[in-house]
């Protein structure tokens, strides 16, 4: 299993770095999190 201060690298297609280029004026050629970031983005917990 993979420790939650390992860093996950995924790297933007043309079309997203475009929209982030238009959204931020910056250039970006991936989006870096922890493991431990990813997981709360993927799956998010919720309490009701």
């Amino acid at each position: 299993m993979k420790s939650d201060k390992e860093i996950v690298r995924i790297d933007l297609t043309p079309e997203q770095k475009q929209l982030i280029k238009k959204q931020t004026g910056k250039d970006a050629e991936a989006v870096e999190l922890s493991v431990k970031e990813l997981e709360e983005r993927i799956a998010p917990i919720v309490f009701q």
